[in-house]
């Protein structure tokens, strides 16, 4: 059975029975699974953050030859992503308002969940700008303090990008090895997904009941939406800003958007793809050789619109009051992480655990929305798909580009 629809199938039945057992003993028994599962995933993903951000910083220089290429392509995915996740963040709390859960349920499920960092307490502007640069990185670490690691990441990989060939190669191949073993370790903790979310879900029909199917059905509802009217967006700006018909832009990348809607994997998308940009919108070669797998790597649009509704899902199923403040550490930190996500099953779901905690939310929420992604999935693959080739199309369109052709 595919894995995605086993933990969907774990979570039904969870949630049923959480809904119709419901019984505290049975829920002390139960209940721990899911925290269990949940910090085992949590363990090395501030590791792996560190690791993916180094050792993609420095395979960056390794076609120099293309790093005017490379940069511009960086712009466009920053570009891409900043606006849409700005109006997103601010248009979640919004479309999700009004949830039918009972608040008492959700304070009880909050106190069930092992929350959250002290991390989450408000800051003004001046402090939050002053903490983003770390006294002591390996300090910042052990608080789970999450964005200026990052900083300090990518100031780490942009300081070997410096020195000889190599030193930025041997200290780039350890830190991809460093990565490469920590996503194995995440694949194992995956592999029991069914039993975590079933013991998330059973606490979550206990505690909250029906309220709390009505809630999910209606978060997978919006989401989807949301991302439909996203790609509609993104293919009306893409082809204004690129001067590409419409039509050609559509039917250039219509048997990649069939292929990722049916397989559920962008990767799977990219030969047609491909032939789309190069036959039809003529898109130059170093364009393809360079955008494109810089695209498939590390650009993840999907994340502009689907992380902020899921923290809010999150936020009002645990009862959490998060502030405007921290609302807008998660933009940033939507923005910086989306370009490190590991590509591996509910990738994009492991890298927000510290961003999570760091805005109080319990990373237990992060197993809820990772059992019902199999609806959104189906969105969100072709809607990646969509930034790679407006990337291209974008990145096509400029004077280096055209040197390069």
């Amino acid at each position: 059975m595919n894995p995605a629809l086993q933990v969907f199938l774990a979570f039904g039945i969870g949630l049923g029975a959480g809904i119709g057992i419901g019984h505290d003993g049975v829920l002390s028994a139960i209940e721990p699974l899911g925290t269990l599962w949940i910090n085992a995933l949590r363990m090395p993903i501030l590791p792996l953050i560190v690791a993916l951000t180094i050792s993609g910083i420095a395979k960056a220089r390794d076609t120099r030859e293309a790093g005017s290429l490379t940069g511009r392509a960086v712009l466009i995915f920053l570009a891409l992503l900043i606006p849409f996740t700005a109006t997103m963040t601010l248009l979640a709390p919004m479309l999700l308002s009004g949830l039918p859960l009972d608040p008492s349920a959700s304070e009880a499920l909050r106190a069930s969940a092992a929350v959250t960092s002290d991390s989450a307490t408000q800051l003004s502007l001046s402090g939050w700008l002053l903490s983003l640069i770390p006294t002591n990185p390996i300090g910042a670490a052990a608080e789970g303090a999450l964005l200026p690691l990052v900083v300090f990441s990518l100031l780490y990989g942009m300081a070997l990008t410096r020195l000889p060939e190599s030193v930025r190669r041997h200290q780039g191949d350890a830190a991809q090895g460093i990565a490469d073993v920590l996503m194995v370790m995440i694949r194992w903790v995956l592999a029991l997904a069914p039993i975590g979310v079933f013991a998330l879900a059973f606490a979550l029909g206990a505690r909250v009941g029906v309220p709390a199917a009505a809630a999910v059905a209606r978060y997978l509802i919006v989401v989807s939406l949301s991302i439909v009217v996203a790609g509609v967006l993104l293919l009306v700006i893409t082809a204004t800003l690129s001067r590409t018909s419409p039509r050609a832009l559509v039917s250039a990348i219509s048997p990649a958007l069939v292929i990722g809607i049916s397989s559920r994997s962008s990767l799977a998308a990219l030969p047609a793809l491909i032939t789309g940009l190069r036959e039809e919108l003529k898109t130059p070669e170093p364009v393809i050789g360079v955008v494109v797998p810089l695209a498939a790597s590390i650009f993840k649009f999907n994340a502009a619109i689907t992380w902020a509704l899921g923290a809010v899902f999150v936020a009002a199923l645990y009862g959490v009051d998060v502030s405007a403040a921290q609302w807008a550490t998660f933009g940033v930190g939507t923005v910086l992480l989306s370009l490190t996500t590991p590509g591996i099953p509910s990738g994009g779901f492991l890298v927000q655990a510290p961003l999570y905690l760091a805005i109080g939310l319990p990373a237990e929420g992060l197993g809820i929305l990772i059992a019902i992604d199999l609806i959104p999935d189906m969105f969100k693959t072709p809607i990646n798909v969509m930034g790679y080739a407006s990337a291209a199309a974008l990145a096509g369109r400029t004077p280096t580009a055209t040197r390069h052709a």
